[in-house]
């Protein structure tokens, strides 16, 4: 994993532990009725959701791309080392094809 995918990880898990100790804080040291304080808590974990949806879905295509971009480089490279293999198969097979029939013609 890169690293800049590493410190976002790594930064959202933040966000998550901040947001869910300052729930806790905002639930414990709350003056409101039960009934206000979920439903505003229900407003903010909506809101939150929908301010973070788009950033985490433009991440996931990043690395959705970065993914694609290895795989091919990967089949790339084994095609290359697939033909190499092909071409010294034959080379050999051709040598040693020689050598019997030289040995024959004896």
């Amino acid at each position: 994993m890169c690293d800049r995918c590493r410190a976002a990880g790594t930064g959202l898990a933040a966000f998550l532990l901040g947001a869910v100790v300052g729930a806790a804080a905002g639930l414990l040291l709350a003056p409101a009725r039960g009934e206000t304080t979920r439903k505003r808590l229900k407003r903010w974990a909506n809101d939150t959701y929908e301010d973070n949806k788009e950033y985490m879905l433009e991440h996931a295509q990043e690395l959705k791309e970065k993914a694609k971009e290895h795989f091919e480089n990967a089949r790339e490279k084994f095609n290359d080392g697939k033909e190499k293999v092909v071409k010294e198969f034959n080379r050999r097979k051709d040598e040693v094809t020689a050598k019997f029939k030289k040995e024959d013609d004896k």
